[in-house]
């Protein structure tokens, strides 16, 4: 199969976490949510970087994700870092079958893997699942894009030794945004992508968090910490599982 062939999101499994490097930030956040030993999950974990970063610090940690490509990538990186992790192959709406008996501390759901549910009865469901396997006291965390104005952002340019990845992001309408992609290895033809995704606000966000039985917390620029702003690019937010 040529690289024309193959999705593109198989295309960049090997070189995910050179465009896309976790950040300390993230692993902090996750880290104070989280104590040692306590069981957490990562919702659209890709290629499993920080599931192995709260591996590695004692956290019994879960992975999950659609694509083939980026689980192969993520278990064969654990077990080069000599690392116990437990990886599911499913979509978000599937999380409560995909993780069985198993309850969390801890549930991620970052980057930008919510907004490709385009519906808010998915994000519902989808936050009603999570509820079901977060253990009495756990927290739930999301986050998605702020589109602060309409119109086509580009945003930076990646490069790395084996291609570069350009990104659009393009306002449709109030609820739906289209991103585009198109890769073009060093040795190969370009590939492009082009996905919908769902816009929604913080507060429509946290108003289906409530209605799924969670607590959340004021929304959050990024995992820094620092407090949300309309000119903000994205948001975070945190919520308790409710009673």
């Amino acid at each position: 199969m040529s690289a024309a062939d193959l999705p593109p999101w198989a295309l960049l499994a090997s070189i995910w976490e050179d465009l896309f490097p976790l950040r300390q930030p993230r692993v902090d956040l996750a880290l104070a949510l989280a104590p040692e030993g306590t069981r957490t999950l990562d919702v659209g974990c890709a290629t499993g970087s920080l599931v192995r970063a709260l591996a590695a610090r004692g956290r019994v940690a879960h992975g999950l994700d659609l694509e083939p490509a980026f689980l192969e990538v993520a278990r064969l990186r654990a077990r080069e870092s000599g690392l116990d992790a437990v990886w599911h192959e499913a979509g978000m709406l599937d999380v409560a079958r995909a993780v069985g008996s198993a309850r969390f501390r801890l549930v991620t759901c970052l980057g930008q893997t919510l907004p490709h549910l385009l519906e808010e009865a998915e994000w519902l469901d989808f936050f009603r699942q999570v509820r079901t396997i977060l253990e009495p006291g756990g927290r739930f965390v999301i986050q998605a894009v702020h589109d602060a104005a309409a119109g086509v952002r580009e945003l930076p340019v990646l490069r790395t030794a084996a291609g570069v990845l350009e990104r659009r992001r393009t306002v449709v309408s109030d609820t739906l945004a289209t991103f585009e992609t198109r890769f073009t290895p060093t040795a190969g033809e370009p590939v492009t992508s082009l996905v919908r995704h769902r816009r929604i606000r913080p507060e429509a966000a946290a108003r289906l968090l409530r209605e799924a039985g969670f607590l959340p917390d004021a929304p959050l620029v990024d995992e820094a910490g620092s407090p949300f702003l309309e000119s903000s690019a994205g948001w975070v937010l945190s919520s308790a599982r409710g009673s």
